[in-house]
């Protein structure tokens, strides 16, 4: 799959406020359901999930959570986004007990296995550029904010 075509201009949202990691999954995850991409129970699963594995990334300035469930409960593969003005906490990947401050959560629906590893993988190699990270979180614009994703998708598909 071509992993841009994924990433669009409904389900990205930018400069929003919530109180806590499960209001950001919950409005996300209902995007997801409003657009077809998800099936029911999708929210439950990924809010479970979260709790045995949490999908904080700790990445310095700018932290990044990247939940996800599994495959059965995704109709078509795409991603919602959420940029936030305030972070929330999110447990961290890494290190469970401990909580992490984030400004980006990308939610996944994937209907495929290996799509699944491939995007993951992708996109956290991705994170692990600051400059990118600082992009996405500093840009004015969402048109610009998904022009500097779905690049840096192509960059890391073409190292393939």
């Amino acid at each position: 799959m071509d992993f841009e075509e994924m990433i669009k201009d409904y389900l990205t949202f930018l400069d929003e406020c919530f109180n806590s990691s499960s209001e950001v999954i919950s409005f996300l995850s209902r995007q997801l359901e409003i657009h077809g991409y998800v099936n029911d129970g999708f929210l439950e699963a990924v809010l479970e999930r979260e709790v045995n594995f949490p999908t904080g990334l700790y990445l310095g300035d700018i932290n990044v959570a990247i939940p996800h469930t599994e495959i059965k409960y995704a109709k078509k593969s795409g991603v919602a986004i959420a940029r936030l003005i305030t972070p929330v906490n999110f447990r961290r990947m890494d290190y469970p007990d401990k909580e992490v401050e984030v400004s980006l959560v990308f939610l996944l629906s994937i209907i495929d296995p290996k799509e699944y590893v491939n995007f993951l993988s992708r996109l956290t190699r991705g994170f692990g550029d600051s400059l990118l990270v600082r992009k996405l979180y500093s840009t004015k614009s969402k048109e610009e904010f998904l022009t500097i994703l779905k690049d840096s998708l192509k960059e890391k598909e073409a190292i393939k």
